[in-house]
């Protein structure tokens, strides 16, 4: 059956480039619309100058009928498949590298030496068989077409290997797999394409050697290659944006000409140039989020690259100074002295202008531990965008617990969960808005008072959930005293919640989700003004804890261990993401408790 070559992109590319970019769509950056407009317009103008050169020499050819038109000797679609190959492999490749930070392999503590052999090695023979490849490619004979491929595409993989080849090599997995897909699928596409003959491979120009009927060796390498090529830049490109972010190295909205200057250095700097304390102190922080929330860990993987590792850094920030006043193991006393070195931290930091360790003295932090240092330098990264008050009105919550301050009234309940709360919800919102927001600041203060209100919600909610295990494992008692009797606050504060009647239960618990679910109608409307990369992140990990409200009024009775299951969890996760889940579609079923939470972050 006859095939055009329009009807190939209209049935086997064009497709899987819609499925790419829908199920991207959520993630989307500027960092991603960069990558693909430099590489479509470089991958564009050097492949038409190539694929001209090949079929005036006969390498391949086309049916006259199956081509709407032909510029210079290469039929249109040809140069559409330039830039659809472009993006399919790209974006494909966005997709499996975007679950894990590239700033996780990035290695300033390497050898030297290592990195010298480890990137001039493979550069060698690239540029050798360049060298010989240019030789050989002599038209009308049968090394032609496969010599032609490997001039084009070796000095590129070189200059690519150099600037990101350790880089690659800690991801091998992710690598192989962005290459092979799309190269396993372009060749079936090809064979498609050649067996219905809508193009041919001359075999006056190629060794006549196939992989499979109807797909010469040189077909093969041709989509190995140039997949290899689109991979590799991706990846330098993604470590350059991560190094640039890492150090600040550009301001949030630089000129073009800057932007590509700075791209330039970053992909060109070797690892041990960099400020090896910058890095090892993130590695800890994330080491932090790892150990102490495998869920948030996981689910931040939502968010791109720079708000999720700026995002790891709050979380790394607010577990230290957490741990700081929730060790049972160190003295009462010795923890309010650390909760003091953390006002002065803050007090330090965000009393000049610079957004840098050096910006503090850190001599006087000495007694601190190291893990906590290592969070507070990261956290210096963050000044710039945060507001002092948010910082400080999250240590008064650590305050609130260290010294046991009791929860008197209403207002009490909400004065502590802005604390512990929305502080964390109006400063993850700030590094947000400071990634791609073009808001008016009207606009901006009405989406932070929104973040505060979802705060108040999530913390109302955890409360309401965790009355028994706040009594069982704390002796506290989060919910107004003003709602109980003296007997029912003595027998919570003693660890004997489950004494009371479960009914009774039920009702305090119930009142709380109450009030959660009146703010969440006006407060989860601040979702759409972020930036459209993280919304669907923000929407899922509000969803998924908001939804354990959902299970409280399934139930008839308390239920001392409560949880959204992981397939649940999983379900409401993926549709919120795409915007499709609807808060009345889901009574959630269960949701594991994991001692106390001062808010959906802090977990």
């Amino acid at each position: 059956m006859m095939l055009t070559y329009m009807e190939v992109h209209l049935y086997y590319t064009i497709p899987v480039l819609g499925l790419l970019y829908w199920l991207l769509r959520p993630f989307h950056t500027s960092n991603d619309t960069l990558k693909y407009k430099f590489l479509v317009a470089i991958a564009f103008s050097t492949a038409s100058l190539w694929d001209n050169y090949i079929v005036y020499h006969r390498a391949w050819s086309y049916c006259s009928t199956c081509v709407t038109a032909v510029i210079g000797y290469v039929p249109l679609e040809e140069y559409m498949f330039f830039i659809i190959m472009t993006l399919m492999t790209v974006a494909f490749t966005n997709f499996i590298m975007r679950w894990h930070l590239p700033s996780f392999y990035i290695k300033s503590n390497t050898s030297i030496f290592q990195t010298l052999i480890v990137r001039f090695v493979p550069i060698t023979a690239l540029l050798t068989i360049t060298y010989k490849a240019w030789n050989l490619a002599i038209p009308d004979k049968p090394l032609f077409y496969g010599s032609c491929i490997l001039w084009y595409a070796c000095p590129v993989l070189a200059w690519l290997w150099y600037t990101a080849g350790e880089y690659m090599l800690r991801r091998p997995i992710a690598v192989l797999l962005s290459i092979l897909v799309p190269t396993v699928y372009l060749c079936w596409v090809d064979t498609v394409a050649i067996h219905a003959g809508t193009w041919d491979i001359s075999m006056r120009t190629s060794t006549g050697k196939f992989v499979r009927a109807h797909l010469p060796i040189e077909e093969f390498g041709f989509f190995l290659l140039i997949n290899t090529v689109l991979v590799f830049a991706t990846c330098a490109l993604d470590r350059a944006f991560a190094i640039l972010h890492l150090f600040n190295s550009h301001p949030q909205q630089p000129h073009k000409n800057t932007m590509m200057q700075d791209l330039m250095w970053a992909a060109c700097v070797p690892d041990q140039f960099l400020d090896k304390d910058a890095v090892q102190d993130l590695g800890v922080s994330w080491d932090i989020l790892r150990v102490a929330s495998k869920s948030f860990y996981t689910a931040s993987a939502v968010f791109p690259s720079d708000i999720r590792q700026d995002l790891g850094v709050l979380y790394g920030f607010c577990r230290a100074t957490d741990d700081l006043c929730d060790n049972e193991r160190v003295p009462l006393a010795e923890r309010a002295t650390q909760l003091d070195l953390s006002y002065q931290f803050v007090r330090e930091l965000f009393g000049q202008k610079l957004s840098s360790p050096e910006a503090v003295q850190w001599e006087t932090y000495e007694s601190l531990p190291t893990d906590c240092l290592a969070a507070f330098r990261s956290f210096t990264r963050l000044r710039r965008v945060l507001q002092v008050e948010a910082v400080r009105e999250l240590l008064d919550g650590y305050r609130w617990d260290l010294e046991r301050r009791a929860v008197q009234t209403e207002d009490d309940l909400k004065r502590y969960s802005a604390c512990v709360a929305s502080s964390v919800g109006e400063m993850c919102t700030r590094i947000i808005l400071a990634h791609g927001s073009t808001l008016e600041r009207s606009e901006v203060d009405w989406t932070i008072e929104r973040a505060r209100e979802m705060g108040l919600v999530l913390q109302y909610t955890n409360i309401a959930r965790d009355i028994v295990t706040d009594s069982q494992e704390l002796g506290r008692c989060y919910l107004p005293s003003v709602w109980l009797e003296t007997s029912e606050l003595e027998m919570i504060a003693q660890g004997r919640a489950t004494e009371l009647n479960k009914r009774r239960l039920m009702a305090l618990s119930l009142r709380l989700v109450r009030k959660a679910d009146a703010l969440m109608e006006v407060a989860r409307h601040g979702i759409d003004k972020l930036p459209a990369h993280s919304q669907g992140g923000v929407r899922a990990a509000c969803n998924v804890y908001a939804a354990i409200g959902g299970v409280l009024k399934a139930h008839s009775q308390y239920p001392t261990r409560a949880h959204v299951g992981k397939l649940e969890r999983a379900s409401i996760a993926l549709l919120s993401v795409y915007n499709l889940y609807s808060h009345n579609s889901s009574e959630a079923s269960n949701y594991v408790t994991k001692g106390k939470i001062r808010s959906f972050i802090v977990e």
